[in-house]
């Protein structure tokens, strides 16, 4: 290759990583909150394994997201469903999963070196 084109690769890498790390730093800022740590907090909680980050973090995001419509209702206002149909909504759930996923594995983390060796079997003899 090229040294022009392997440069353009690694520029269009960093970008690309640049706003990934972005998406994340947002969705991080979201769930540092009381409420988007509760949710993280319990997502940790019921999580068995690391394998189950990615749905752990999926499934906190969409509660995330009920959460912010059906707030509104409790205080006495309207209800009113998000934009499903536009990619800034979209982004904001991909920016809050990218957000939970951090925050999940930090609190999933503490609960494996408080609990201690967590995911093996015991099994009487």
């Amino acid at each position: 290759m090229e040294v022009g084109v392997m440069e353009s690769v690694f520029d269009w890498v960093a970008a690309a990583l640049g706003g990934v790390f972005g998406l994340a730093q947002g969705g991080f800022d979201g769930v540092n909150q009381v409420v988007g740590l509760l949710i993280a907090m319990i997502a940790a909680l019921l999580m068995p394994a690391w394998s189950r980050l990615w749905a752990s973090a999926l499934g906190a995001a969409l509660a995330h997201v009920a959460v912010g419509v059906i707030r509104p209702v409790l205080d006495g206002g309207a209800f009113v469903l998000p934009d499903l149909l536009s990619l800034s909504f979209w982004m904001g759930v991909l920016a809050l999963f990218l957000g939970y996923a951090i925050v999940i594995a930090v609190f999933f983390l503490i609960k494996s070196l408080v609990v201690g060796g967590h995911g093996r079997r015991r099994t009487a003899h």
